[in-house]
């Protein structure tokens, strides 16, 4: 099949859970033989150049990208909420040089599918109909609104808080707006797939979880120190939220329970009052990590205290892939399909966390029983190849229907 990709970001490197999501099924589908087109943004906030992208990773991918900056503005945010009753974020993306673009390639190519990656890029819905008679389809990587009314209910300041709530119900709005637009839906987590069929998706549906290649023979670091870590972008504000959550609530007892313990914290975009904030002893701060395994060869276990958000936690499987215990929040393990005590750690209270992390720590048996368990989860239910197939098949099953 010949499939056209459109993304919000450029889908590399793999720093984050949304281009590791948009990298591994390109990857996948290029791999089992279907024709993969990406047309990205190239944003400001995470510009890559598209000449150093790796060509022998995805050999067979075209790749074409638009440069934008889509940062939020204050005086542009402003205007938009007394102004416009459309989402802020939403017309950060209504870019002229991408619709060119995009236009261009419908116009220039022939395709079967278009797979929207995420919310925002739905809005060029009715460009591509009048462009493309290929089916549409929308990978929802979250449901957006949940996150902003999350972090509407957790926000202090006042002013922040009733902005988040707006921001929030516009969101919401638009989903229920683009309900059945599309012609396919990818949800990528069956908890995600509930939300849509609650709002009236009436349109074929597919639960594509994030997938990753297997890795083969991997052997538990016999050196690993006491130290638990916590990764992901931290220009996302859930995640600065349940890491200041953690750090403010459990680190100093867990601390005096385990003298020699410490915390690693990577991501990227981290603002300058975030790194004041989490400036504890024995709390290391190492920014945006080259590579990830090796940030965290050494380090026991992954701490998710998620309270805001929505979607799949890739960096879940990515610690399950590389045999590291993880104790999380039930909302940050939404669609890893771990079961509580035999793949991951389900913690709510800071009592929760620093128990569960002291009984991982400790208990030897079980922490190897966790991370063996877990590793076998995802190499039978994540992988990258067996996802992309049963996806393609999908595809191909509903492309049929229309001959």
């Amino acid at each position: 099949m010949k499939i056209l990709v459109l993304s919000s970001k450029f889908p590399y490197p793999l720093k984050d859970g949304g281009a590791i999501a948009t990298y591994n099924l390109l990857s996948g589908l290029s791999a089992i033989g279907h024709q993969v087109t990406l047309l990205t943004f190239n944003t400001k906030k995470h510009y890559f150049k598209p000449e150093n992208f790796p060509k022998d990773k995805i050999p067979s991918l075209k790749i074409y990208s638009v440069y934008a900056d889509t940062s939020p503005k204050i005086f542009s945010a402003a205007k938009n909420l007394i102004f416009s009753t459309k989402p802020y974020i939403l017309t950060r993306f209504n870019n002229t040089q991408f619709k060119k673009k995009l236009k261009y390639l419908l116009q220039n190519n022939t395709f079967d599918i278009i797979q929207i990656e995420g919310l925002y890029l739905l809005q060029f819905i009715s460009l591509i109909r009048k462009n493309s008679t290929a089916l549409i389809a929308y990978r929802a990587h979250n449901i957006e609104h949940e996150i902003w009314s999350k972090l509407s209910k957790n926000e202090l300041n006042i002013l922040f808080k009733v902005y988040l709530k707006n921001l929030s119900k516009r969101i919401k709005k638009y989903e229920k707006a683009i309900i059945n637009q599309y012609d396919l839906l990818i949800p990528i987590s069956e908890a995600d797939t509930h939300f849509f069929k609650d709002f009236g998706n009436k349109k074929p549906f597919h639960i594509s979880p994030v997938g990753f290649e297997s890795k083969k023979h991997i052997k538990e670091d016999e050196n690993k120190h006491k130290h638990i870590y916590f990764i992901g972008s931290l220009d996302w504000i859930p995640n600065r939220e349940a890491i200041l959550w953690f750090i403010e609530n459990c680190w100093l007892l867990l601390k005096r329970l385990q003298p020699e313990i410490k915390l690693f914290i990577a991501g990227r975009n981290a603002p300058e009052y975030f790194i004041k904030k989490i400036k504890y002893t024995d709390i290391i701060y190492k920014g945006e990590v080259e590579d990830v395994n090796d940030f965290i060869k050494d380090k026991r276990i992954m701490i998710v205290p998620l309270l805001s958000g929505s979607g799949m936690r890739v960096k879940i499987i990515e610690a399950f892939l590389n045999k590291k215990a993880v104790v999380s929040t039930k909302l940050g393990a939404v669609g890893t399909k771990s079961t509580d005590n035999q793949h991951i750690l389900i913690a709510e209270t800071k009592e929760e966390f620093i128990d569960k992390i002291v009984l991982l720590l400790q208990n030897k048996n079980l922490y190897q029983k966790i991370i063996n368990d877990a590793y076998k989860l995802v190499s039978e239910k994540f992988n990258i190849f067996d996802i992309a197939k049963s996806l393609a098949e999908f595809y191909t099953q509903e492309f049929k229907k229309l001959k």
